[in-house]
């Protein structure tokens, strides 16, 4: 067993055992399931914002070619970024809690969209993400048809992929691959 095996299995024990806790604690007292989040946005300068949560400052901003001082990252890149982090996310919790072999996880996201819909040149065309792609890679050394399973498991209860719109096209491609087979990649440090 690796080094980066054993330390996967040791984090898997303890998310299966922080979850399972939470999900017990939730079946006997259904009501403490409800939260709220909340975000305070406001504008910065020009186009930028500050929006502040409970425990951080995030600053939101467009391109200079769209208007912007591109001072932060624009909000689609936030809509990549936050679906993106919470499959990945999701793919490691539920391996730990169904107890199904993955060492690592990668995804590229690639949306497709018309600006004519959110610039209203044309009423017939959607307003944001006509279609999103998600191309997955799972490397475990648990057989293919589990983590096929864990994948589909995975996207049925994504928080972020369910706050999308039905109208988005949702296109996935989940890929296998054996640990043997990744190689991290290595840093090289500078001289």
């Amino acid at each position: 067993m690796t080094a980066h095996h054993s330390r996967t299995a040791a984090s898997d024990l303890g998310l299966k055992t922080r979850y399972e806790r939470e999900a017990a604690a939730l079946r006997c007292e259904p009501s403490r399931a409800a939260h709220r989040a909340t975000a305070h946005v406001r504008v910065a300068y020009g186009l930028a914002c500050e929006v502040e949560h409970a425990d951080r400052t995030l600053r939101v901003d467009l391109p200079g070619d769209e208007g912007g001082t591109a001072s932060g990252p624009h909000p689609g890149q936030l809509m990549r970024a936050s679906l993106g982090a919470c499959l990945v996310m999701g793919y490691r919790l539920w391996a730990a809690r169904l107890g199904i072999a993955l060492d690592d996880v990668s995804l590229d996201i690639e949306c497709e969209y018309d600006a004519r819909g959110q610039l209203g040149l044309d009423a017939d065309v959607q307003v944001g993400w006509q279609r999103v792609r998600i191309d997955v890679v799972l490397y475990g050394s648990a057989p293919e048809a589990e983590l096929l399973r864990l994948a589909e498991h995975t996207h049925r209860l994504s928080p972020m992929l369910a706050n999308l719109s039905p109208d988005v096209e949702r296109v996935f491609r989940v890929r296998v691959a054996k640990p043997e087979r990744f190689v991290p990649a290595m840093v090289t440090p500078s001289k």
